[in-house]
Formats: structure tokens, sequence, C-alpha cells
């Protein structure tokens, strides 16, 4: 008897993009620990033309533009991303926390969106994947708190 699995032969043929959306994960860890480390040793926020926000940045766009949140949670979360990016006066250290949270829940989102309705209940398929985008969604949310008393004190000021 064989120690290899059967695996769906619909999962095979995706797995080009399942490496890229895995490895995309990764670097966006990456870029995100570089700026925290930058920021440790420096004792001080990132220059808005640091190269690994400036990269986070446009991961979070890209990604956004090709993950399938129309009608989704994702949509509201993206939208109230793109308004913090914009209008924020957070460092850009946690602005680069929030694109990084947002880039990693997208990648899985376009993950799981990728395989077949009838696997993602299988949990050998899908149950460490639903895993990580929940937990990434966790974070998604809680950068996102975190930048709320700056924006509802953006809002007392444009209001009095």
């Amino acid at each position: 008897m064989s120690d290899e699995k059967f695996v769906d032969p619909r999962l095979q043929a995706k797995e080009g993009i399942f490496q890229q959306l895995h490895l995309s994960t990764f670097d966006t860890m990456g870029y995100a620990h570089a700026i925290i480390q930058e920021v440790n040793d420096s004792g001080k926020d990132i220059d808005e033309d640091n190269d690994n926000y400036q990269q986070l940045l446009r991961d979070y766009l890209v990604t956004k533009n090709m993950a399938p949140i129309t009608g989704s949670p994702l949509a509201l979360l993206c939208t109230q991303t793109d308004h913090n990016i914009e209008n924020s006066k957070q460092a850009h250290a946690s602005i680069s926390q929030l694109c990084a949270a947002a880039t990693n829940t997208l990648n899985h989102w376009r993950i799981l969106a990728e395989i077949p309705e009838d696997l993602l209940d299988v949990e050998e398929v899908s149950s460490q994947l639903k895993q990580n985008y929940a937990n990434h969604l966790a974070a998604w949310h809680q950068v996102l708190q975190e930048f709320e008393p700056t924006n509802k004190t953006d809002k007392v000021k444009n209001n009095t």
C-alpha cells in the first residue's frame, strides 16, 4: 500500500496559483517584518519612500484588484482600508501593518475561492487555509480598530 494521498485533479490544475499566492503571503510577511525591525532598531517611524512600505502598498492594491470581493464582507474592509491609507495620520509603520494584514487575508480569500465548492468542506483540503484566513482576517480587523480613534477624532474636528 502506498503512502501517497489522492489529490483531486482540480486542485492539481491550480497548484501554480496556490504556490504563487502562498509565496506572496510569505513575501508580505517579510516586508512587514523588515519594517518592524527597522522601527525597533531606529526607534522611529519609517519614511514614506521606504522600499518595503511602498511594496506593501503596491501588493495590497494589486491583491485587492485581483480578489473576488464584490458582494463579500471584504469589500467594506477594503473601503475602510483605502480610506485609512489615504487619510490617516497614523505612522507609516502602522499603515504597513494594515496593508500586510489586508493583503494576507485577501490572498487566503483568493486561494479559498479557487477551491471547488465540493472540496471546501473537506477538512484535509481547506481546514488549515480557513484557519489562516480567519487569523489574518482577525488581524485586519484589529489593525482597523486601532485606526478608529484617529478617524473619530478627525470626524469630530470636521464637524465642529
